[in-house]
């Protein structure tokens, strides 16, 4: 890696210049900011995915090789977490924080994978001025499934008790 942009970061591959590993074709999760994944020198995998006036697209996703940049997110099968009931906790990582809540990887049936919003009403009890001041990237959370919406390639999750507030079990 030779320098990082807002947009992505530029790869010397060998080639007569440098190639642009563009923010979305770092990983297939979603990715806020490139630093989170990627550092200046840092020696990663890349493959060639355009060449066009002498400059190139590289991907370090394999899968995303094919098909022209910028075309719609493979959709995420969420069939894996359609079904579970909402009083099942399950563990997962805090992927990115935003104003409005936390995008959170959780591991479903079979070992499938995916990410789903915890809204910043679903991170606990009473007000939540910030979600920076209550969860972290990396973090560990446990999370219940509230809601799937398998075609719009949504998850709903929340970190609070079934019924929340002053509910009784």
């Amino acid at each position: 890696v030779r320098s990082i942009a807002s947009f992505g970061a530029f790869v010397d591959f060998g080639a007569d210049a440098d190639g642009l590993v563009h923010i979305s074709q770092i990983t297939d999760d979603r990715v806020n900011d490139v630093r989170d994944y990627l550092e200046e020198g840092q020696k990663v995998e890349v493959w060639l995915k355009q060449k066009k006036d002498g400059k190139f697209g590289l991907t370090m996703v394999e899968s995303k090789l094919s098909g022209g940049g910028g075309g719609a997110r493979e959709p995420v099968n969420l069939s894996p977490f359609e079904g579970m009931a909402s009083d099942v906790w399950v563990k997962g990582t805090v992927v990115t924080t935003t104003n409005f809540g936390a995008f959170v990887k959780v591991t479903g049936k079979g070992g499938a994978t995916a990410q789903g919003l915890v809204h910043i009403t679903q991170i606990q009890d009473g007000f939540v001025e910030s979600v920076a001041d209550v969860l972290s990237v990396g973090q560990e959370v446990q999370v219940r499934v509230t809601s799937v919406d398998v075609g719009a390639g949504k998850m709903s999750l929340s970190m609070k008790e079934e019924g929340g507030e002053g509910a009784e079990e």
